[in-house]
C-alpha cells in the first residue's frame, strides 16, 4: 500500500521514494506525494529523477505514468512535486470549502460539481443564488480569511460522522473511516483533497463569473485566490469607477445609474421602433424593367421588422425587397416574389463575403450580417448589380 504523503503532510514537495512495481509507462513507489486528483481538485504534476509525469491514477495503489523511463523494482527515485502548481490549487480548495458553506448558509443549494485546476476554479451549484447573497458570502469568506482559522484534517470511523453537523454524501464513501476536513469551527466537510493548514494562506477570495450552468446544474460561480484575485479585483474596481464616472454616478450609486439608463435606451428603442414603422409604410417602390424594387437602409432599425417588411413587399407578384440595417454592423435582407427566379441565398453570400459576413435562408428569403459596420447604401448597390438590376 502507497503511504499517502499528501495527507501526512501536504506540504511535502520533495521525496525520496522506492519503486514498487511497473507496468509498460506506469511505475507505483512505496511513497508518493503526487495528489492523484480527487475532490473536483486537479492531479499533480512534477518528475521522478528528472523524468516528467504526466499522470496519476487510483488502481490497487497510486500509479504514476512517466514516459521513457527505465525504472526497476527496488530503485530509489528523487521525487518532485510542482509545488507552485499544487500550492495554488490547496489554496483554492480551502478557499472553495468555504465559499460553499458562505453559499449554503443563505440558501438550500446542492453542489452539483467541483472544478480546481490551474485555468479555472469553480463551483456548480442548483439552488437559488443572486448577486446580493454572492456579495454577503464573499465579505464573510474573507472576513474569515484574514482570521486565520486553522484547517484540520482528521480520519474518523464512518459510524462516528454526525451528518448534522459535517458536509459528507455517505452514499459515496468506499470503506469504514471518512477524512474530515474543518475550517476552525466554521465548516467542516469529508474530503480526500488537499488543503492549506491556515486560511491567511489563502491570502483573499474574488469572485470573477457568475453564470447559469443549465441543464446540468441552475449557476457556476468561478472564482480566484491569492495574488489572481488581488489582481482581478484592483482591475475590475478601476473598471467600474471608470463606468461609474461615463454615467456621472458615485461608484456605489451605480447599479441605480445604470438602471436608469437602460430604461431611457428601453424607450429609445420603443420610440425608434415606431418611427421605422412609419418609414416602412411609407417605402416606395423604384420600377426596374418591370420588377418592382423596393430598398432602404436604416441605422439601428428592429431586424424583424424588415423581416416582416420584406415578407409583406413580396407576397406582391413581381417584386423584389434588399432592407439593410446599419448599427456596429449590418444586417441584410433580400426576398423575392414567388414569380421571380433569383436565389436570395446566393445573391446574399456573395455581396456580405466580400465584407467577411455570411448569412443563410432559402431561395426567396435570405438573411445575414456583417462582422462589422458597412454603409447600407453600398450593400443596396452591390445587391442590384448581382442580379442586374442596377440600371446599368
Amino acid at each position: 500500500m502507497t503511504l499517502k504523503l499528501y495527507h501526512e503532510d501536504p506540504y511535502t514537495a520533495g521525496f525520496e521514494a522506492r519503486v514498487d512495481h511497473v507496468e509498460g509507462e506506469w511505475v507505483s513507489l512505496d511513497r508518493t506525494a503526487f495528489y492523484p486528483g480527487g475532490g473536483g481538485q486537479d492531479k499533480d504534476h512534477g518528475t521522478i529523477d528528472g523524468l516528467m509525469v504526466e499522470d496519476s491514477r487510483l488502481k490497487d495503489g497510486i500509479e504514476h505514468k512517466v514516459p521513457g523511463h527505465m525504472f526497476r523494482v527496488g530503485q530509489v527515485v528523487q521525487c518532485y512535486v510542482d509545488w507552485g502548481r499544487r500550492y495554488e490549487l490547496m489554496r483554492s480548495h480551502t478557499g472553495e470549502h468555504m465559499l460553499f458553506s458562505a453559499l449554503s448558509k443563505r440558501s438550500e443549494i446542492e453542489l452539483v460539481k467541483i472544478s480546481l485546476t490551474p485555468e479555472k476554479r469553480s463551483l456548480m451549484i442548483k439552488g437559488n443564488i443572486d448577486w446580493d447573497l454572492i456579495k454577503d458570502a464573499l465579505q464573510e469568506v474573507n472576513g474569515l480569511i484574514f482570521q486565520g482559522l486553522e484547517v484540520r484534517a482528521e480520519v474518523f470511523s464512518k459510524d462516528c460522522v454526525d451528518s448534522s453537523r459535517t458536509r459528507i454524501k455517505l452514499d459515496r464513501i468506499h470503506g469504514d473511516s471518512v477524512r474530515v476536513i474543518s475550517i476552525g469551527d466554521y465548516d467542516e466537510a469529508a474530503c480526500t483533497g488537499v488543503h492549506v493548514r491556515n486560511t491567511m494562506e489563502i491570502g483573499f477570495l474574488m469572485i470573477t463569473k457568475f453564470t447559469s450552468a443549465k441543464p446540468t446544474g441552475d449557476w457556476e460561480i468561478e472564482f480566484q485566490v491569492g495574488e489572481d484575485a488581488a489582481r482581478s479585483s484592483a482591475s475590475y474596481a478601476v473598471e467600474m469607477l471608470r463606468a461609474s464616472e461615463r454615467l456621472g454616478s458615485n461608484p456605489q450609486d451605480f447599479r441605480v445609474a445604470f438602471e436608469n439608463r437602460e430604461s431611457e435606451r428601453s424607450k429609445a428603442i420603443e420610440s425608434l421602433k415606431q418611427c421605422s414603422k412609419v418609414m416602412l409604410g411609407s417605402l416606395e417602390p423604384n420600377v426596374i424593367k418591370g420588377i418592382s424594387i423596393y430598398s432602404a437602409h436604416f441605422n439601428g432599425i428592429d431586424r424583424k421588422l424588415l423581416m416582416d417588411k420584406a415578407t409583406s413587399i413580396t407576397s406582391s407578384a413581381s417584386s423584389i425587397a434588399i432592407l439593410v440595417s446599419e448599427d456596429d454592423r449590418s444586417y441584410l435582407v433580400i426576398a423575392r416574389s414567388p414569380d421571380q427566379s433569383i436565389d436570395c441565398v446566393s445573391v446574399l453570400n456573395d455581396v456580405l463575403s466580400e465584407f467577411g459576413g455570411r448569412g443563410g435562408g432559402k431561395a426567396g428569403f435570405a438573411t445575414g450580417g456583417t462582422p462589422t459596420a458597412v454603409e447600407g447604401g453600398v450593400l443596396i448597390s452591390k445587391v442590384l448589380k448581382r442580379i442586374g438590376l442596377d440600371d446599368g
